[in-house]
């Protein structure tokens, strides 16, 4: 959230960070803070960042909640801003794993890293082609202009935090772990088989 909205195409350990939200604000300022409690040796201490994430019972993933629940539902799937613009998702089991691992490094310490994330450049559009080959039903999506957000959220609050937000859905949206993958050699988990394990988890 606090990485500067201009570089979200690639966004590595070392993209600028220049927060335009709230939420990017609060990150930025705790980030600040423990690197500088770092830098003076009082702690050791990791950071370790994800994309938006997705995965077998997460409650609280955007791609879930408007594609998947939108399908259980018999409903298309809805998305914000553009279903043509890149947007990939960090795949929970995977971002546990690396945690763990990393807090077992010592190594690793007084660095960023990002969490294990698969490099393949899906669209929002082929998001809902994956669930719904998952799924078996008809992949339909729409998208919602970001205006419409902030009228929705006067009814539901939750779509007037996304709205802030939304910005990472009108452009590419992509986050390499490359740094995490060569350090532990680590594979992450395709798009293809974690929608397989999402859809799985709830039958």
């Amino acid at each position: 959230y606090m990485y500067d909205r201009d570089y979200l195409s690639h966004m590595t350990e070392e993209t600028p960070i220049r927060p335009t939200s709230k939420k990017g604000e609060v990150r930025a300022q705790l980030v600040h803070m423990l690197m500088k409690a770092v830098d003076k040796k009082e702690i050791e201490a990791l950071i370790a960042r994800g994309a938006d994430f997705y995965g077998p019972k997460v409650q609280s993933s955007v791609l879930q909640e408007m594609v998947y629940k939108n399908y259980r539902k018999g409903k298309s799937a809805n998305w914000f801003a553009d279903t043509g613009k890149v947007h990939n998702f960090t795949y929970t089991p995977d971002a546990a794993k690396a945690t763990a691992m990393l807090g077992n490094t010592p190594d690793a310490y007084n660095q960023v890293w990002h969490l294990p994330t698969d490099h393949s450049k899906i669209t929002g559009k082929q998001w809902a082609e994956l669930f719904g080959s998952a799924m078996n039903v008809k992949p339909k999506i729409s998208a919602l202009p970001i205006w419409l957000l902030g009228i929705i959220g006067i009814f539901v609050p939750v779509m007037k935090e996304l709205q802030e937000m939304a910005y990472q859905y009108d452009r590419d949206y992509y986050f390499d772990s490359t740094k995490f993958e060569k350090q532990f050699n680590f594979v992450p988990t395709q798009p293809a088989d974690g929608v397989k394990a999402v859809v799985a988890a709830d039958r």
